[in-house]
């Protein structure tokens, strides 16, 4: 199973979500990887302060996105779930994560920037499907989500009127998150049980869909 987490705009957390939902996986019991494309190498620099007694999740760094789908499929042989960690671009890269995906999850924060780089994903969304020939499976994730605020519920709007569908749970914006991956962790091995509740949801979520897939 490939998860792709990726979207056309920095910031909205690709890394931290990829993370922590690998580390869900693995507590899961899950034999899960990370193929971290973005620029930054985030996820290869969480690995390397990931505590040694901690499930193991291995990262793979292919930043440049050359012979990523070979590389990626290689890796799927090995691995029940390897998570991409795609990069916010226009290029082929970003077409490359969608059509190696078996699963797409596109975070998103409640912004009007976020709202237009949304619509320019839903293009390579489409073209994507239309190049596989097959329907890519996808949902929004709403991320810093504050579900009582004008602006969150005018996004999450709009985004129902798309043909992704958004998913039931969201994530908040807290503290934990930051704190966490810098000890190489992801919440549900931190102290913020909020943190934890919201992202366990999430997983239970996700794990549904693909039990569907």
């Amino acid at each position: 199973m490939i998860l792709s987490v990726t979207s056309l705009k920095g910031g909205v957390g690709k890394s931290t979500i990829s993370q922590n939902l690998a580390v869900c996986f693995a507590h899961a019991g899950y034999k899960v990887c990370i193929f971290d494309v973005d620029t930054n190498q985030s996820a290869i620099h969480w690995s390397g302060f990931r505590p040694d007694d901690s499930p193991a999740i291995p990262v793979f760094g292919q930043p440049d996105g050359i012979e990523l789908s070979k590389n990626v499929k290689l890796i799927n042989r090995d691995y029940e779930i390897v998570i991409i960690d795609g990069t916010p671009s226009l290029n082929k890269i970003t077409s490359k994560i969608i059509l190696l995906a078996d699963l797409l999850l596109i975070p998103i924060i409640p912004s009007g920037l976020d709202i237009w780089a949304t619509t320019h994903f839903l293009d390579r969304y489409r073209d994507a499907v239309v190049e596989k020939e097959k329907h890519i499976p996808a949902y929004f994730l709403m991320n810093q989500f504050q579900p009582n605020t004008n602006l969150a519920k005018e996004v999450k709007e709009v985004l129902e009127d798309t043909e992704i569908p958004v998913l039931a749970n969201s994530l908040k914006s807290r503290t934990a998150y930051r704190e966490a991956v810098i000890k190489g962790l992801g919440v549900v091995e931190y102290k913020d049980e909020k943190a934890k509740a919201e992202l366990v949801n999430v997983f239970n979520e996700l794990t549904q869909i693909i039990k569907k897939l």
